[in-house]
């Protein structure tokens, strides 16, 4: 069985009607996969989804997206998974609280901090490889409009390439340098293309 956990990227964009990579991979490898890919989670919900499933004999993680975004440092994070009516309206009123916090610039007197932040990115991470045999992890690719989030992406990629050097379970799927230069691959200014799953797949395929 194979299972990905990811956010946005995973799922695909709301327009997109395409194929993503895991149904990519289910076609080449005639192997059913799962995609548990959630629009605006992080490595968090990661962990609560995975403990549905029992050892899974392939897993590919692509978080850090959202975990890696900077956001007012005294807002609380409500969870995307599982979801119910009240944890929708909790995160409204969160939302507009942060909004509120970067109009009135609490943010720049009071401070940021990230989603998840690198320390808790690398334990949830290394909690996901743990539970199978072989993980795949897969690089977030560069935001193309609101290019600072950049050097922050890059530095959780960078944590992912750590991991994949110190677990021999553990491959990495780089796509960053790709992604950022082929236009192409995008759907918009962050989610893949038909042509970025493509790429994506084939990398996936080449490691195994």
């Amino acid at each position: 069985m194979i299972v990905g956990l990811g956010d946005c990227n995973m799922s695909g964009a709301e327009r997109f009607e395409g194929k993503t990579y895991m149904e990519l991979l289910s076609q080449a490898l005639g192997e059913k996969t799962i995609n548990r890919g959630i629009t605006m989670t992080t490595t968090r919900e990661g962990l609560i989804i995975l403990d549905e499933y029992e050892s899974p004999s392939l897993l590919i993680v692509a978080y850090g997206l959202v975990d890696s975004w900077k956001t007012f440092k005294y807002a609380p994070y409500v969870l995307y998974y599982p979801d119910n009516f009240f944890r929708k309206v909790a995160r409204k009123m969160v939302k507009k609280y942060k909004k509120l916090a970067r109009k009135w610039g609490l943010n720049e007197r009071l401070g940021q901090k990230y989603v998840v932040s690198p320390e808790e990115y690398r334990a949830n991470i290394v909690e996901m490889i743990q539970k199978s045999p072989k993980t795949l992890l897969i690089e977030t690719p560069p935001h193309r409009r609101q290019t600072f989030r950049n050097p922050d992406i890059r530095r959780y990629n960078a944590i992912l390439q750590e991991l994949s050097r110190r677990f021999d379970n553990v491959e990495l799927i780089e796509i960053y340098d790709d992604f950022a230069k082929d236009r192409e691959l995008y759907f918009d200014d962050i989610h893949m293309s038909q042509k970025g799953y493509e790429l994506v797949a084939k990398k996936i395929l080449e490691k195994l």
